[in-house]
C-alpha cells in the first residue's frame, strides 16, 4: 500500500513538473536583459490605415505608419517569443500580430501584410554587409495573397533571378547592377506571366528588399525597402 501511495505521488509530481515545464516553454515576451537587436517596421497592407507598432509591450512606432512606409532601424531588447502587434493609429484595435525569436546584435525587418483573416506579421533577418564592386544587393519577399502561392522571377532577358519563391518567404540575396531593374513574374505551376515591373533608382552599394503585395484594387505591385 505504501509503495502504491509513493508511486502515485511520484506520478503526480511528474505531471506537475511536466505542466510547469510546458507552461514555462510557452511563456511569451522572454526578454534578454543584456541583449539588444535592431528592427525595421514596414506597413505592406494596402487596405490598412496608419499603424502603430508594439513589441513585447514596448511601443516602437507611435502611429503614422502608412502603406509602403518603413521606419528606420530601432534598437530594442532581444529575446524569445516577443509579441509584435500592429494597431490602428489612435486605438487599441490590433490589425495583425506575430511573434519573434531574436538574439543579440542581429537586424530584422517586420512586415504587416494582408487584411481580415489573412492579416499577418512576417519577420525576416537582414544581412547588412555592404555589396562591393559597384553592385546592388537585393532580396525578394512574396507577400501577395492574390498572386499564385509560388512565383518565378525573371530578369528583362528572361533569365531566372529566383527560380521559386513561396508566399510569406524571402529569397536569398542577389547582386544586380545599379539603375533600373526590370523583372517578370510567372506562376511557378501555371507558367503564366502575372506581371512585369521596373524597379527604378537602385543605388550602387545599397541593400534593398523588394516585396510583392496587393494594391487596394487587388492588383499586384512591388515596393522597395532601403536597409542602409
Amino acid at each position: 500500500m505504501k509503495t502504491s501511495a509513493i508511486y502515485k505521488k511520484v506520478l503526480t509530481g511528474i505531471a506537475l513538473l511536466t505542466t510547469a515545464v510546458s507552461f514555462s516553454s510557452c511563456k511569451k515576451n522572454t526578454i534578454d536583459p543584456s541583449g539588444q537587436f535592431n528592427i525595421k517596421v514596414v506597413n505592406a497592407a494596402s487596405t490598412s490605415g496608419p499603424q502603430s507598432f508594439t513589441i513585447a509591450n514596448s511601443v516602437l512606432v507611435n502611429g503614422g505608419l502608412k502603406y509602403t512606409d518603413a521606419s528606420p532601424y530601432i534598437t530594442t531588447a532581444s529575446g524569445k517569443r516577443l509579441v509584435m502587434e500592429f494597431k490602428d493609429e489612435g486605438s487599441s484595435n490590433v490589425y495583425a500580430s506575430g511573434e519573434l525569436y531574436t538574439t543579440n546584435g542581429v537586424s530584422f525587418t517586420v512586415y504587416m501584410a494582408g487584411k481580415g483573416s489573412s492579416a499577418r506579421v512576417k519577420s525576416f533577418e537582414d544581412d547588412l554587409a555592404t555589396p562591393n564592386n559597384g553592385k546592388v544587393k537585393i532580396k525578394f519577399i512574396h507577400l501577395s495573397d492574390n498572386a499564385p502561392s509560388d512565383i518565378n522571377i525573371k530578369d528583362a532577358s528572361g533569365d531566372d533571378l529566383v527560380t521559386n519563391i513561396s508566399r510569406n518567404i524571402a529569397s536569398g540575396y542577389k547582386y544586380v547592377d545599379p539603375g533600373t531593374l526590370s523583372v517578370q513574374l510567372y506562376g511557378t505551376a501555371s507558367r503564366k506571366n502575372i506581371g512585369n515591373f521596373n524597379i527604378a533608382d537602385l543605388q550602387a552599394g545599397k541593400i534593398y528588399s523588394l516585396y510583392f503585395s496587393d494594391a487596394s484594387d487587388g492588383s499586384l505591385n512591388i515596393n522597395k525597402v532601403l536597409h542602409n
